[in-house]
């Protein structure tokens, strides 16, 4: 682990300590039936922690929505993987599963992440 891991590695320690389970559903490819015209959208499910908080005022600029939260996902759960705005969280709750999509992914520290801040928004 290199010297920017250790010192700027925030996600580990946070999900751990307050994180709670989730799915995460990653859209990895579609295939066409041309029997059927049909278009099949291929998922892969990785069971993961996340931490789910309020996003700030300051942090929303007016793009987000009032029910819109912030992710916090550490990289190594998901090995790494490029988030885009096609994925989602499915997150248990008292009422049955809460789906959560992904409206902006941003990462910290490009190829090797040390970070995800996820923004998403309930459907």
């Amino acid at each position: 682990m290199s010297k920017v891991d250790e010192t700027f590695d925030f996600a580990n320690s946070m999900v751990l300590e307050w994180g709670q389970d989730a799915v995460f559903v990653r859209k990895t490819g579609s295939v066409y039936d041309p029997n059927t015209g049909e278009v099949t959208q291929n998922e892969q499910r990785i069971d993961v922690k996340i931490v789910i908080t309020n996003l700030d005022i300051k942090e929303t600029s007016g793009l987000y929505q009032v029910n819109d939260v912030k992710i916090v996902l550490d990289p190594v759960q998901v090995n790494y993987i490029y988030i885009t705005e096609q994925d989602y969280f499915e997150v248990p709750s008292a009422f049955g599963v809460n789906v959560m999509k992904v409206i902006n992914p941003t990462t910290y520290r490009g190829d090797n992440p040390v970070g995800y801040v996820i923004i998403a928004r309930p459907q």
